[in-house]
C-alpha cells in the first residue's frame, strides 16, 4: 500500500504532519465517542424498559391487594 504522502515531504513540513495525525486521531477519537454513547444509550433503554416491567408488575400487585383488601372488609361487615 502507498501512501499518498512520503517521509521526506513531512520533514520538510512538520506542521503539515503534526496537523495530519492530529486529525486522524480527532477523527479516531469522534467515532470511538459515537460508539460509546451509542452503548450508554442502549443500556439506559434497557434499563428503563426494565424499570417500566417492574413498576406494571407493582402496580398489579397493588391492585390485586386492594381487591383481597375489598373482600376481607365484605366479608367481616357480613359477619357482624
Amino acid at each position: 500500500m502507498k501512501f499518498p504522502f512520503t517521509f521526506a515531504q513531512f520533514v520538510k513540513s512538520p506542521f503539515a504532519a503534526i496537523s495530519l495525525l492530529s486529525i486522524i486521531g480527532m477523527g479516531y477519537l469522534y467515532i470511538d465517542a459515537k460508539k460509546a454513547q451509542a452503548k450508554v444509550i442502549e443500556n439506559c433503554r434497557q434499563s428503563e424498559q426494565a424499570k417500566i416491567d417492574r413498576i406494571t408488575k407493582l402496580e398489579t400487585d397493588v391492585s390485586d391487594l386492594q381487591n383481597k383488601i375489598v373482600e376481607l372488609a365484605t366479608l367481616y361487615n357480613k359477619q357482624d
